[in-house]
Order: structure tokens, then C-alpha cells, then sequence
């Protein structure tokens, strides 16, 4: 009859051991209700929108896991996907679309000295529940004395927000631009958000 043969001296196991910790506030990524709530009525409004559009600004960030405190909604799309966009969203209309050119807060950091951003594109805005957002349409910019940038282009990435399918500006592309407006904090937080994503530790 078989027996279990146990060694006098075991072996040593190579056991990864995974060490877990409390994050830091900073490292919290948190959507608030309100701009949750506005987000799911507007994925579930424009679900069957046939013109390309995503979520974009720091609540299209915030939904890929970078740790931003968004303030409002943002929508890129086109000319022709704002005007359908109007349409469907036509009762939260509170500026109609009009061609708007603007300056950003925030400066590039290029050739070690400021430049004023500007930002111009087809936009109109809408209210929902208190929660303001804002569809480009075309969305150009330009830096300082600077020709003025191609349109932004892209492919949405999709991400699902408590069950609701959302088009979002990949994480990509915005490391891309924040390097070209030297915004380096930024690139860590999106590279941090992407870490965390494939479970590494940051």
C-alpha cells in the first residue's frame, strides 16, 4: 500500500509574498455623485450617436483611473457630431453652438518659459442636474505665436461606468499632447493611473 513520504528537512518554498497598503488620500481616484450622475445620463443619451465623440478633459481622464478633480463634463467631437449631439441633448441647452476662441488657464512650459494656450473650436454648452458640460466640436489649439494645430483627431477607447458604455480620448494621445505643452505632472499622473491599471506598484 502506498505511502506519503515525508522528507526530514523540507525544501524551502519560493512563495511571492505581496505586500498591501493603505493609499494616500492623493492616490484616491474618486468621482463625485453629481458628476457621476451627469456622466451616466449622458453615455445613456448618446448611446446611439452615429457621430464620433468622447469623453474628454479631466473627466475623461478620471474614468481611465488618473487622479484628477474634475469640475465639469467635456465632449470632443466634430461639426457634424455636435449638431447631432444639440439635438439629442436639446432640452439642456443653455449656450447654442458658435465658433469660440479662448485662452486656458494653465501656460505651456516649452522652451523654459510660459506660453498662453489658446483653444478654438464649434462649442455650445449644456446644464444637466447643475453639472455643466461643454461640446468641442473641431477642437484646435495653439501655442504662443504658434500656427495653429490640425484639428484633434482620435479613436475612442470605452470604458463602462456603473454598467453604461462611455467613449473616452485614450490616454495615449493625451500623453502625447501634455508632453508637447511640457505638462510633465500630468504625464506622471496618467503613467501612474496606468500603472495601477496592470497591478503594478506605484
Amino acid at each position: 500500500m502506498p505511502v506519503l513520504v515525508v522528507p526530514d528537512k523540507a525544501k524551502p518554498l519560493n512563495i511571492p509574498v505581496f505586500q498591501s497598503r493603505i493609499p494616500k488620500p492623493e492616490e484616491l481616484v474618486v468621482l463625485d455623485k453629481p458628476l457621476l450622475e451627469a456622466t451616466l445620463e449622458v453615455g445613456n443619451l448618446l448611446k446611439e450617436c452615429k457621430a464620433k465623440w468622447a469623453l474628454a478633459g479631466d473627466i475623461g481622464e478620471i474614468l481611465n483611473g488618473v487622479n484628477v478633480r474634475p469640475d465639469h463634463l467635456t465632449i470632443l467631437s466634430n461639426v457634424v457630431g455636435c449638431e447631432e449631439i444639440n439635438k439629442k441633448l436639446e432640452r439642456f441647452q443653455v449656450v447654442a453652438s458658435r465658433h469660440v476662441e479662448t485662452q486656458i488657464r494653465r501656460n505651456a512650459e516649452v522652451e523654459a518659459k510660459p506660453l498662453p494656450i489658446m483653444i478654438k473650436s464649434y462649442r455650445s454648452q449644456f446644464n444637466l442636474s447643475g453639472q455643466r458640460l461643454n461640446v468641442h466640436g473641431d477642437l484646435r489649439i495653439k501655442v504662443g505665436d504658434w500656427d495653429w494645430g490640425d484639428p484633434l483627431d482620435y479613436e475612442p477607447e470605452y470604458v463602462y461606468v456603473i454598467g453604461v458604455k462611455v467613449p473616452v480620448i485614450p490616454l495615449e494621445l493625451k500623453i502625447q499632447l501634455y508632453r508637447g505643452l511640457g505638462w510633465y505632472d500630468r504625464v506622471s499622473k496618467i503613467h501612474a493611473a496606468m500603472a495601477r491599471r496592470h497591478h503594478k506598484i506605484v
